[in-house]
């Protein structure tokens, strides 16, 4: 078993193109969820419930962190 669970990395697509890694150009990635915490809340230990999260996609090749938030549809 891999990282984060997953038995191996995998290729990822951002808005119909593969993505390549900014710093190596590396094309496997590890995907992840990340809670967004804000000031307020860290302070008073209630980060869990802002409930904003993003998606980490994490370089195979050298762990640079790839942050995407959700699209809010207008």
């Amino acid at each position: 078993m891999g990282l984060f669970g997953k038995a191996e990395a995998e290729s990822v697509d951002v808005l119909g193109r593969a993505l390549r890694c900014e710093v190596c150009h590396h094309t496997k990635f590890w995907r992840q969820t990340a809670n967004l915490h804000g000031a307020v809340s860290a302070f008073f230990d209630v980060e869990w419930l802002t409930g904003r999260k993003a998606t980490c996609i994490i370089c195979e090749r050298c762990g640079y962190i790839h942050w995407f938030m959700p699209v809010q549809e207008a």
